[in-house]
């Protein structure tokens, strides 16, 4: 059977901060998550993909990017040099290779799309933050 998925709801369910959940997968090749979070969250990039950010509820939510950094390691260091608020309701792109550091003072859910396999610490896998989604579920 068919049926809608009302991301609100969903996201409200999700127990925990960053701590993200599988939603669904188009052409097997990309995944829909969401998750709830709140505070600032690691420096790190997705070497293999672009990463976009839907602002579900809450917000604001807060896209720190160093555009010149090429590890996490320089972005600790160096800081954001642009930032890229999200309101409810709006979207934004985080490109394939670019350091960057979601943070939200207040609660706020997000759906995100990102290529299959994508963990959330993208080049810091196996941080104490690293999140495994199972994505067939």
């Amino acid at each position: 059977m068919h049926t809608a998925i009302n991301l609100r709801e969903r996201t409200a369910n999700v127990q925990g901060f960053w701590n993200p959940e599988h939603l669904l997968t188009l052409d097997q090749s990309h995944s829909l998550k969401i998750a709830n979070i709140k505070g600032g969250f690691i420096w790190h990039s997705h070497p293999n993909t672009d990463e976009m950010f839907y602002c579900v509820s809450g917000g604001p939510l807060r896209m720190e990017l160093c555009t010149t950094a090429k590890t996490p390691e320089d972005a600790e260091k160096t800081g954001a040099d642009e930032v890229v608020v999200l309101n409810l309701g709006d979207v934004f792109s985080v490109p394939m290779g670019m350091q960057h550091r979601p943070v939200a003072e207040n609660e706020t859910g997000i759906l995100m799309i990102e290529k299959v396999g994508t963990v959330n610490t993208g080049d810091r896998e196996g941080d104490e933050r690293t999140v495994y989604v199972d994505e067939k579920a």
